[in-house]
């Protein structure tokens, strides 16, 4: 690991360990979806409104709220179900499971430092971008507790004048702050799954395992190449595709968020 990614290493670590706690009530039981299953039992041949290829960190609450427009969604995730193995998003194994990079592990690396460049030159609202997240941060972020070591750090901050003193707040400040935590105050860590929780679940179908093998389009003369399915294989090898419903009135779209 090179001295750059260590660097980035420390800093992440120190982020999370020190936000870690809060005293917020919060019912701690992992909810059950009915509508989260096996790939294994998806049909030969299925038709959705919207098909969303990955189920994380922005298909959930994507998919989430199309269902609840009254679309009919599909969600394919490679991966399986956070609320299966809850020792990995305990936090006491926070380190080994991030540094846990094989090929079933949580964390999979990758790289995302065009963001805040990518929002600028699409030229999207930034005030409504910032609205657009209140609904998760009510779900899956809290305030940390302030305890006796990270209240020295946080003062020590403050007294080699890293100011000014911004309090709580989610915001990207300059100065120093205190931002929310996905730990709960018994050590859980919440993902992106817990959103499912606003899915209107008779619309919503979540497939796990679920490994997309292609995508399928049609043609028609004069026109571009339109996807219309996605071909799906389970863990067992079974092979399935789930077509986009084409009526009139419905707008079908597959969206790539893996």
């Amino acid at each position: 690991m090179g001295l750059k990614y260590s660097w980035r290493f420390l800093a992440l670590v120190f982020i999370v360990v020190f936000a870690n706690f809060h005293g917020l009530n919060y019912a701690e039981k992992a909810p059950k979806y009915s509508f989260i299953q096996e790939a294994t039992s998806a049909p030969e041949v299925s038709f959705y409104d919207y098909i969303v290829i990955g189920g994380g960190t922005a298909g959930c609450p994507l998919a989430a709220t199309l269902s609840a427009r009254d679309a009919k969604v599909l969600v394919l995730e490679r991966g399986g179900s956070p609320y299966t193995n809850t020792t990995k998003i305990r936090m006491e194994n926070f380190i080994s499971t991030l540094t846990d990079d094989s090929p079933n592990s949580i964390s999979q690396s990758f790289i995302s430092e065009d963001r805040t460049l990518f929002l600028k030159e699409a030229g999207i609202d930034e005030a409504l971008a910032n609205e657009s997240y209140e609904w998760v941060e009510k779900k899956i972020v809290y305030k940390p507790g302030a305890f006796q070591w990270q209240t020295a750090v946080r003062n020590g901050l403050l007294e080699v004048g890293v100011l000014p003193d911004n309090g709580f707040t989610y915001a990207h400040l300059n100065g120093t702050k205190t931002s929310g935590t996905i730990f709960d105050k018994n050590g859980n860590r919440h993902t992106a799954a817990d959103l499912l929780e606003y899915a209107n679940p008779t619309m919503i179908k979540v497939y796990l395992h679920a490994v997309v093998h292609k995508i399928t389009f049609t043609t028609k003369d004069g026109q571009r190449p339109k996807a219309d399915g996605v071909i799906f294989y389970d863990a067992n090898g079974g092979r399935h595709i789930a077509y986009l419903k084409h009526e009139s009135n419905n707008r079908s779209e597959i969206i790539l968020s893996a």
